[in-house]
């Protein structure tokens, strides 16, 4: 439990608490973070077999404000969301201690957080859902860690994850994109590892060392020209044009 928990016992109750939090002092933060662990794990054992009170719907963009007291252990918001989509959760509260979880529809854990950060009892959960994944209901689960009565401020975001984009000679493509490669002869595509091109062998083009042949037009025109050679030579074409080459 985090030394920043509020504590509202009569005052014999608080004495045995204070003596308690002495005979503490010694744990150490691994300590203390597996006790933290602990806690979520039973809780969510917890929040499985009993659910939750479902207070209504929530918009990405959304905060709501909520009052929480005890029983029941939990309160859920439901949402939807898609394959891909990044969820964030924050639950935040100036006189609370909160704990959050992201789960599906049947309360199935699929993310959890007490505190965000060792300066905060406020709760901060994000999940990827797998590409994969049919599922599209999902539920915002939070509670007070000592079950006290508190205010809670609790906001969701849900972004659709980043297409995956390449850089390749100074332009961008998206993932799944083909191009030709720098060479001219091969191609390129964009995937989630990067750029991957094919590596075959590239005719080298140089019509000026070529004196036996004369190039009349490029790859991309020859299939718009028509031409005739004059006796001695005869057409021809390859990766860098088509024209007239000299007979032997």
């Amino acid at each position: 439990m985090s030394s920043h928990s509020r504590f509202a016992w009569a005052p014999v109750v608080a004495v045995a608490t204070f003596v308690g939090l002495l005979g503490c002092s010694a744990q150490t933060d691994d300590e203390d973070a597996q006790g933290k662990e602990g806690k979520l794990a039973t809780a969510e054992s917890e929040l499985k077999l009993s659910g939750a009170r479902y207070v209504g719907r929530i918009a990405s963009g959304d905060t709501r404000t909520v009052t929480y007291d005890y029983p029941p252990t939990f309160r859920a918001f439901g949402f939807d969301a898609k394959a891909g989509d990044v969820i964030t959760v924050s639950v935040s509260s100036f006189n609370g201690d909160a704990m959050a979880w992201i789960t599906d529809s049947s309360y199935n854990v699929l993310a959890a957080n007490d505190d965000a950060s060792p300066q905060t009892l406020d709760a901060k959960v994000t999940y990827t859902i797998p590409k994969s994944s049919l599922k599209r209901s999902f539920r915002l689960v939070f509670r007070d860690y000592d079950f006290l009565a508190a205010t809670f401020r609790v906001s969701l975001k849900v972004e659709a994850e980043a297409p995956t984009t390449c850089s390749y000679e100074g332009q961008a493509y998206a993932q799944g994109s083909s191009f030709p490669a720098a060479d001219g002869c091969n191609t390129c595509s964009c995937g989630p590892s990067g750029v991957a091109c094919t590596k075959i062998a590239c005719l080298q083009c140089n019509p000026a060392a070529e004196t036996n042949r004369n190039y009349l037009g490029t790859p991309q025109s020859c299939m718009q020209i028509r031409f005739t050679c004059q006796a001695g030579w005869r057409p021809f074409q390859n990766d860098c044009g088509c024209g007239c080459e000299r007979v032997n």
